[in-house]
């Protein structure tokens, strides 16, 4: 597999010593110094799968924070171990049960605000770009139906309720799709798409919930010749209701329209596209938002002449800015503690340049669209 973008685990306590020397797992004195200076653990990610050693090694060589960015007791990894592993392709074809749930009510409205955007990982400590097992349990993977009858994960999308996920029109519709395939299912729960049991330093999650989609609704002004991808946003109807548990949860809708620098959001996913794979874990990132005029400018060199319906995030050169899902979710998390999808990732020039920033769709802009669409397709 090619090298992948950087990926760490973040599970230490904020007042963690943040000195220059340190001492490794294999009782080494070194520097603590950050993850991307660090090539010797760097290389852990021409390994796949990660093993859950490994693992639980990046967590204890962890020694800090620079801003965002992890800092490592840097040393040398531990031999790899030969290890059995239950393989679960990507392109692998689940069981889809073609049941259809009768429609139900509440089916026609975001989940509501008492139960959506919980965050089941109470210990979970911003910084890390490994997600635990339960973090962002409102990440969904949209599976294709490739012309040799397998299932392809091309794109992501956000559980807004039980029977509603929310995500990108260029991932329902466009000629990029005719090349991919039908979207047939949508993945929850998932965690490391390499195996039926996705564990993690001794705990183990529930198998992923597999459903196919009942129908797919991009917004009516998509138009996929346009490159500025306006109004790229789309909803998908689960053709059963998504069971809610430890590893399957709706995020909340928008609060309010405002997203200023500065100011910083997430990102999460595997950094899947219609074109691309990037990590078969999931992944986190911290984005700052971006200024807005200066993003237009840029991208109006690109006949791309943004509207005020999207915004800006990213920019940063080498820092794993590419770690979301096409149609993926760009999050908050609000001062009471519950999380927020404010933005869907839609498109950007390439990835990881720095002074480029990545566009995504502003939700709050499409609050009425959501609802009133909701509310037609449950029926």
């Amino acid at each position: 597999m090619k090298y992948q973008a950087v990926v760490f685990v973040s599970t230490l306590l904020w007042n963690y010593a943040f000195s220059d020397t340190c001492v490794t797992p294999f009782g080494v004195t070194s520097n603590c110094t950050s993850i991307y200076d660090c090539g010797e653990l760097l290389k852990v990610f021409e390994q796949t799968p990660l093993s859950s050693d490994v693992v639980s090694f990046l967590r204890q060589s962890q020694c800090g924070f620079e801003g965002s960015t992890p800092r490592v007791c840097c040393g040398p990894l531990p031999v790899r171990k030969q290890q059995v592993v239950t393989q679960k392709p990507t392109t692998s074809r689940p069981v889809i049960t073609k049941r259809v749930d009768p429609v139900f009510p509440e089916d026609a409205y975001p989940a509501p605000q008492d139960t959506c955007g919980v965050d089941t990982d109470n210990n979970n400590i911003y910084g890390g770009t490994v997600t635990d097992l339960d973090e962002y349990g409102w990440l969904t993977l949209l599976g294709y139906l490739t012309s040799t009858q397998n299932i392809s994960y091309k794109c992501g999308g956000t559980l807004i309720n039980q029977r509603t996920v929310l995500t990108a029109a260029h991932c329902l519709t466009g000629a990029a799709l005719k090349k991919v395939g039908a979207l047939v299912t949508v993945r929850l729960g998932e965690y490391d798409i390499q195996t039926e049991i996705d564990c993690l330093a001794g705990a183990c999650a529930d198998p992923p919930q597999e459903i196919a989609i009942q129908g797919a609704y991009p917004h009516s002004g998509y138009d996929d010749r346009n490159r500025n991808k306006r109004d790229d946003i789309g909803l998908v109807r689960l053709a059963r209701r998504a069971k809610y548990t430890f590893y399957v949860q709706p995020i909340c809708l928008p609060s309010n329209a405002l997203i200023e620098p500065p100011a910083d959001v997430f990102v999460a996913g595997w950094g899947r596209t219609l074109e691309s794979i990037s990590s078969p874990i999931k992944l986190k990132q911290v984005l700052p938002i971006f200024n807005k005029e200066e993003c237009s400018q840029k991208f109006s060199k690109l006949n791309a002449e943004l509207t005020d319906k999207q915004f800006c995030a990213g920019g940063l050169s080498n820092k794993g800015t590419c770690k979301g899902d096409s149609g993926g979710p760009i999050m908050r998390k609000r001062p009471e503690g519950v999380w927020e999808i404010v933005g869907i990732v839609s498109f950007g020039n390439g990835c990881g340049k720095a002074g480029w920033p990545g566009v995504y769709t502003a939700v709050a802009q499409y609050s009425d669209w959501i609802q009133s669409t909701m509310q037609q397709i449950n029926v």
